[in-house]
């Protein structure tokens, strides 16, 4: 009889036992974060307007923790260790960037293991669900006065860099209550992302007049120069043409008075005046460069040939100079 009830001792005390073991938690996971970027794909860049260019990319932040914590807040830093200043580049050529924390653009997304400033996000759990996540903003621009970056073959050119995941680090602080430094959270995940920006060509023109000096007859040549400044991206080809003005025909260009008389005259890209600068047609030729990214001077060469001797006054014409590139 004895030993029945301590058997029957013993099956209650299992029982027991595998009951309570049913209410304690399963093994817990690890709570963890991850960190998925988006590329940063500035605007066109056109290094002739010297003006800086803004841009901005984003990394998505998600966390997970377990059913049952007792960290229910997390810390994320996202460090950058690329090294600075910044670059990207092209053939070689390079396109001076930087890239901050900020949108006034004043604080360089840095690392906290180099005592610079991270991004960094807290999330909180849930109260239903184990997932959070939050969109962090990255900005970039690109550095102004950069006048003589290049293009390649005429055409608009990509310049780039890849930041690669071995340049970043997610560190992830999980606690309850008084949130840890960037720099004493272990780095748990890495998060590469590429930065780029389209370099364009393009060019500006502006003159100055070309003015005969005063005559008192056309008996003999008169001669002036004028001038163009052409600024074009480094390594663009470009074409300037001169359109025919009052006459409308490139190769007999004429000056005119309030009166409707008229005066001949030439315009040349050449100081010996044998190439008459026109569009290309009637014997004429346009003018040619490579651009340099700084400003350039076109001298534009002036003829008025010999002739009969209009009536005096004050002789006039307004070319139309057209660049093409």
């Amino acid at each position: 009889m004895t030993t029945t009830r301590r058997l029957h001792s013993i099956l209650l005390c299992l029982v027991l036992l595998t009951f309570l073991c049913a209410l304690l938690p399963k093994v817990a996971h690890a709570e963890t974060c991850t960190a998925t970027p988006t590329s940063l794909s500035f605007g066109n860049v056109s290094p002739i307007n010297r003006a800086s260019v803004d841009g901005s990319g984003s990394i998505l932040v998600s966390c997970t923790w377990n059913s049952v914590t007792l960290t229910p807040n997390v810390l994320v830093c996202l460090d950058l260790t690329a090294p600075t200043p910044r670059a990207l580049s092209a053939s070689g050529n390079t396109l001076a960037y930087g890239l901050y924390t900020d949108a006034g653009r004043t604080i360089t997304w840095g690392a906290s293991t180099l005592n610079t400033t991270p991004l960094s996000v807290t999330l909180t759990k849930p109260v239903t669900g184990t997932t959070a996540s939050a969109t962090v903003t990255y900005y970039g621009q690109i550095t102004a006065n950069q006048p003589t970056v290049p293009t390649q073959n005429n055409a608009t050119t990509s310049y780039t860099q890849t930041i690669a995941a071995g340049q970043t680090a997610l560190r992830a602080g999980f606690y309850l209550l008084g949130a840890p430094a960037c720099n004493t959270v272990a780095s748990t995940g890495t998060f590469g992302f590429s930065v780029s920006a389209p370099v364009v060509n393009n060019c500006t023109i502006a003159t100055t007049n070309v003015a005969f000096a005063a005559a008192t007859g056309l008996s003999a040549p008169l001669s002036t120069a004028g001038s163009l400044s052409v600024t074009c991206t480094n390594n663009d080809a470009y074409r300037i043409s001169l359109n025919g003005g009052t006459s409308a025909n490139v190769g007999a260009r004429t000056m005119i008075s309030p009166a409707g008389r008229t005066v001949s005259y030439q315009l040349y890209s050449d100081s010996a005046r044998t190439i008459v600068w026109g569009d290309g047609t009637n014997g004429t030729a346009t003018y040619t460069a490579i651009g340099t990214g700084l400003a350039q001077t076109v001298p534009v060469y002036g003829l008025v040939p010999t002739q009969t001797t209009p009536p005096p006054g004050s002789y006039t014409d307004t070319i139309t100079a057209t660049i093409a590139f």
